[in-house]
């Protein structure tokens, strides 16, 4: 332990398990999270815009979070691709900076609290932990927003325990105030502010905070985060903070906002999971912990009240609001890693039980993904349905699969013993001969579960790639209707926001009478995409038969909700018909899961105006 931790190395090899946690799956796992297909796609608007002030997700104003993430989205986009591209892996580039930010922050912050070997140890174990490495896979801000938060507490843990802080600390202190501020508003001050404060009022003394008490530091925040929101507001006409505050961030604190709701003690169940593998040393290092508060162990009481300073006040206040997701807790997590990191180097001092209750949670943990992760392939591997059988018999082109790849298969199940294997020489290794092995091992372990998870069964769960199937059938745009995939038009009733950030900004989200609608008054082509999971009586005459106001030249009529007066068509899909409105010449379907709703989903794809009637350009003809 004392060779890994020392010099330079040990940030190399922080920053390396940092970054290897986050690229399991980063270029390859579709975008499943549905605000990180709206970042994304607000940052790609900005791209195509040049306007880098206003944040706007298609046709509407986005006015919820800062516009940070999307500075250094648009930033990484412009170096390594193109907004025109749509490749979601250069969205996910700052989320995979700020894992890596975190984690080294957390080991040089750790240093002045819990000593060189233990934040070494917590700083891997924080870099191979479950929720920061999905996070860092997914273009959000909470990774970057950790990285930042860790940052400012790192710098306030050293303005406290180095031996001569000079202006640097208090220059890294309100750089990352500003930071934290600029990528999702207050979250970072807060959690500064109440670690301060708790530690003020348990210790009855100020003097610690001098470092970071310069009349410039606020200056500096300022600097970074003023500009912008007095522009937000000038384009916005004063909407962006109104939407913010009462549109985002009120309804959290009232209520269980966007059906994101929890009893309290929500994230204190959720922790052993997505903390892993941290999880093997963390009761180990709270019991560390509260020993040193009580004395044992000299000149350790302070950096024992900053862990809990940090972790407590924080915690509480998100386990008091009702709404709940689990990341609302990452920016303490470095705490908690450095706790664990505590309990590892110092495991001769825990209790009998404090060991074996953190050896059966890792355990059961392990054990419980290893074997969860390849059912879920089982479940999401391949994307058939008895809708979409069934409209492929009636001459819909096929987008689907039946049965699952044997060779990916075989690589699940093998990934997922190995997982099991690491689990288990993890827990060998710590009863046997506690030491550097079992952290390796529990490391391992934790990028083992990443790496089946989100490098495996994830990127092959083709059921959930409807955008994907969507995008692909687009393909063929020049073909059928002699438009190119980028000039084609198309219209959704399938409104994932994954679909709007593949296919584009043009894209056409709506009811399903909408897009028909505007699939009809256009004369130029148009990709119309029906989703049969929202319109049940589309999905009766395609898929049953069963047809309410079927008129005799074969066109069904459906109304729109609260329209009962208006009859908006729908053609019969199915069989040739005289009457043919939408000028359909090209039929296929995606199949697959809605990921947000949980939902069995079948996609009509139909291409319309294909071509003059005596030029057909159709295959399908």
């Amino acid at each position: 332990m004392t060779d890994l931790a020392r010099g330079l190395r040990a940030y190399w090899i922080i920053g390396l398990l940092a970054a290897l946690s986050t690229l399991a799956g980063l270029f390859t796992m579709p975008p499943i999270d549905r605000d990180e297909s709206r970042f994304a796609q607000a940052t790609a608007q900005m791209l195509e815009t040049g306007n880098f002030v206003a944040i706007n997700y298609l046709d509407e104003e986005r006015n919820k979070k800062p516009v940070g993430i999307h500075w250094l989205q648009a930033a990484a986009v412009s170096l390594v691709s193109d907004a025109e591209d749509r490749q979601i892996w250069a969205y996910r580039l700052p989320s995979l900076l700020g894992v890596i930010l975190a984690a080294l922050a957390c080991f040089w912050g750790g240093q002045r609290l819990v000593g060189r070997e233990a934040a070494f140890a917590g700083a891997a174990l924080l870099a191979t932990c479950a929720l920061l490495g999905i996070e860092g896979g997914i273009a959000k801000t909470d990774a970057m927003l950790a990285g930042a938060t860790t940052l400012a507490m790192a710098a306030l843990a050293n303005a406290r325990g180095g031996e001569t802080p000079g202006w640097r600390t208090g220059l890294l202190f309100w750089f990352a105030m500003g930071l934290g501020i600029l990528i999702k508003g207050p979250i970072t001050p807060m959690v500064a502010g109440l670690t301060a404060l708790a530690l003020v009022a348990w210790e009855r003394r100020i003097d610690w905070l001098r470092p970071v008490l310069v009349w410039w530091g606020p200056l500096l925040t300022i600097v970074m985060v003023l500009p912008w929101l007095i522009s937000i507001q000038l384009a916005t006409e004063g909407n962006f903070l109104r939407e913010a505050l009462s549109d985002d961030l009120v309804p959290k604190l009232v209520s269980g906002h966007e059906r994101h709701g929890g009893l309290p003690g929500y994230h204190l169940l959720m922790l052993p999971l997505i903390f892993f593998p941290a999880t093997l040393f963390l009761v180990p290092g709270i019991g560390r912990v509260v020993s040193a508060i009580r004395g044992d162990g000299a000149g350790q009481a302070a950096a024992a009240r900053f862990l809990v300073a940090w972790v407590i006040p924080t915690w509480l206040v998100f386990e008091i609001l009702p709404t709940k997701l689990p990341h609302y807790v990452l920016p303490i997590y470095p705490a908690l890693a450095l706790m664990a990191g505590w309990g590892f180097v110092e495991l001769a001092r825990a209790a009998a039980w404090q060991r074996w209750v953190s050896w059966s949670l890792f355990g059961v943990i392990g054990l419980l993904l290893a074997s969860v992760l390849p059912v879920l392939f089982l479940f999401y591997g391949n994307n058939a349905s008895w809708d979409a059988v069934r409209l492929s018999l009636s001459g819909f082109e096929g987008g689907f699969q039946l049965g699952l790849d044997p060779l990916v298969g075989l690589a699940v199940m093998v990934s997922a013993v190995v997982l099991a294997g690491l689990t288990g020489a993890t827990l060998v290794s710590d009863r046997l001969r506690p030491g550097a092995l079992a952290l390796a091992f529990a490391v391992l372990a934790g990028l083992s579960a990443q790496i089946v998870g989100r490098g495996v069964v994830l990127p092959n769960a083709y059921a959930v790639r409807l955008a994907d199937q969507v995008r692909a059938a687009r393909a063929y745009s020049e073909t059928i209707t002699g438009l190119s995939p980028d000039e084609i038009i198309t219209a959704s009733s399938f409104t994932e926001p994954s679909l709007a950030f593949s296919l584009g900004t043009d894209t056409v989200l709506g009811e399903s009478w909408e897009v028909v609608d505007f699939a009809l008054n256009r004369s130029e082509p148009t990709m119309l995409v029906l989703d049969l999971s929202r319109s049940s009586s589309l999905r009766a005459l395609l898929i049953f038969g069963g047809v309410t106001g079927v008129h005799d030249d074969g066109v069904v009529f459906l109304s729109p909700p609260g329209e009962d007066d208006t009859q908006h068509l729908y053609t019969d899909l199915v069989l040739p018909s005289d009457v043919n409105p939408l000028g359909i010449c090209h039929r296929s379907l995606a199949s697959g899961t809605n990921y947000s709703r949980g939902a069995e989903t079948t996609l009509l794809i139909l291409f319309t105006r294909c071509a003059p009637e005596d030029t057909p350009n159709d295959p399908q003809d």
